[in-house]
């Protein structure tokens, strides 16, 4: 890879904002670009964010011998069309998650870039939060024996707006949408998945077509067992660890809106290991994207794909389809990438 990445950010919402701030931060290693079909929002964007050049067709994109990545953040529907026709034009990608509606959407992101010896990176945020890396180093050290219970949640109550509401352009409710977070916490946390038995729900969110809630019983390949929780279907927000991982010799467990990361060794006293985020809210969650931004950079200057490998994302995607099939059968089902 060069010294220097033009980057050009196709998509200029909330998403695509964050992520200028992100490769705005690094000028001594990003040239960036914009794309918008929003004429207005393009120039407005290129001058907050002192882009070399605005782009209103993404076809003027691809033919930009400048721009070697394209940073995809658009709805779910959009990521399979925009990152083939980048990979055909000789061009890296990073998609937001997830990487796509469908796992053999997905599949055809990955073969296609593998084919043409591309990079393919999925922006999750969660490879890159300090609380979730460093909870993921102890268990790796041994710190809580053999883990053998993981279990992830996400609580929270709003109406998703816009492209979200109907399944065309969303491929799913909850799961797909702030769930695939959490489903790569639980991977991140227990490592490859076997198989799923799930179920979802509509039943406070109507305003949706996917599901508010959705419930996984998760059978890791090393034989230990999860449970995740994702919804934003849950009126009073009920507060609750976001992960606890436990094994052998203790437990790990953080604490959003409590003491943090917590180490609990048995016979022990629990270790406060990091404490909360200093920021909170929309602040805290914007900077956890930067930083997987900053991530990918970090990584695609050596060739690497960050913060999410494409077999890892795709491995994500499986787990989500299974939990689909899992909710709408009443069976469990395999996890096959």
């Amino acid at each position: 890879m060069t010294a220097r990445l033009g980057i050009c950010v196709v998509g200029l919402g909330w998403m695509g904002r964050v992520h200028c701030e992100a490769l705005a931060s690094l000028r001594e290693q990003v040239d960036l670009f914009v794309c918008s079909r929003n004429t207005e929002k393009a120039r407005e964007f290129a001058d907050r964010f002192g882009a070399i050049a605005w782009f209103t067709d993404y076809e003027h994109v691809l033919d930009d011998e400048r721009v070697q990545v394209v940073d995809i953040c658009l709805p779910h529907d959009l990521h399979l069309p925009y990152a083939l026709k980048a990979f055909e034009a000789g061009k890296h990608v990073l998609t937001e998650k997830p990487m796509a509606r469908t796992l053999d959407e997905a599949r055809q992101m990955v073969r296609v870039a593998r084919q043409q010896g591309k990079l393919l990176a999925v922006a999750e945020n969660m490879r890159t939060y300090a609380h979730c890396v460093r909870a993921q180093q102890l268990i790796s050290e041994g710190a809580i024996g053999e883990p053998f219970f993981v279990q992830v949640n996400h609580f929270a109550y709003y109406v998703p707006q816009g492209w979200r509401q109907p399944l065309e352009s969303s491929g799913g409710g909850s799961l797909i949408d702030v769930g695939h977070h959490y489903v790569d916490l639980a991977v991140m946390l227990g490592g490859r998945v076997k198989t799923v038995f799930a179920s979802t729900h509509r039943k406070t969110v109507t305003e949706i077509e996917g599901e508010d809630t959705a419930i996984l019983h998760l059978i890791y390949e090393s034989g230990a067992t999860g449970h995740l929780v994702t919804s934003f279907g849950m009126p009073g927000t009920p507060v609750a660890p976001l992960f606890v991982v436990t094994g052998t010799e203790g437990s790990v467990y953080y604490e959003m809106a409590g003491r943090g990361l917590i180490w609990h060794r048995k016979g022990s006293e629990p270790q406060v290991v990091l404490p909360p985020p200093t920021m909170s809210g929309r602040e805290w969650w914007e900077e956890t994207i930067r930083e997987g931004v900053r991530a990918f950079v970090r990584g695609a200057m050596q060739g690497q794909e960050e913060p999410l490998r494409a077999e890892e994302g795709l491995h994500d995607m499986a787990i989500i389809s299974a939990g689909y099939r899992s909710a709408q059968t009443g069976q469990p089902i395999e996890v096959s990438a």
